[in-house]
């Protein structure tokens, strides 16, 4: 007789949290070797901003499974960063489109400073503008006073795999139901 096994929610398939101390980083001054200018977004930029995260997600088809749920989570997280004084979000524009954005959570009790993580749209991919966009997202939450960074993505994503290795990162398996929760707590 075989057990059937218990079914999986999509939002508890593996997940990695990575997690950087700063004070070990290497160099963390951006490099504009790539041409890419990366800038604060304003406040008045934060619909454009959210639509330029999901269309990245949206392209990936490692998120399907969990498209939905990370919309919602980004969606609330991006309404309450851009609320506050100033948003803390990079972005890359070609021309006048933006093509990587960034969302980071400068609070040091976070559960996850990388809120989007470096996201850049398919077209754009595989030319260093992610890891590019990772070290200035790192540079900018170091400036903002944090010693130590946290940032989550789905297991054996391109992210997981080649970005977020970077800058001497330390990964294990993880939840995503702290963040979510975190964020809910956030919200009431």
């Amino acid at each position: 007789m075989v057990e059937a096994s218990p079914m999986i929610r999509r939002h508890d398939s593996p997940w990695r949290r990575f997690s950087w101390s700063l004070s070990s980083v290497p160099s963390l001054i951006p490099s504009s070797s790539s041409g890419d200018l990366i800038h604060l977004a304003k406040r008045e930029e934060g619909e454009e901003v959210l639509q330029t995260i999901l269309l990245s997600l949206a392209m990936d088809s490692s998120w399907n499974d969990s498209y939905t749920m990370a919309e919602r989570y980004l969606t609330s997280t991006l309404s309450r960063l851009f609320n506050e004084s100033e948003p803390l979000c990079l972005v890359i524009q070609k021309g006048n489109r933006p093509i990587a954005a960034s969302l980071l959570d400068p609070d040091p009790d976070s559960a996850n400073h990388l809120v989007s993580g470096p996201m850049v749209i398919t077209e754009y991919r595989n030319r260093g503008i992610g890891s590019h966009l990772l070290q200035a997202s790192l540079a900018a939450l170091q400036e903002r006073g944090l010693s130590r960074v946290t940032g989550m993505t789905r297991d054996k994503t391109v992210a997981a795999r080649h970005v977020y290795t970077k800058f001497g990162s330390v990964s294990e398996v993880s939840s995503v139901t702290s963040v979510l929760d975190g964020n809910r707590k956030a919200k009431a």
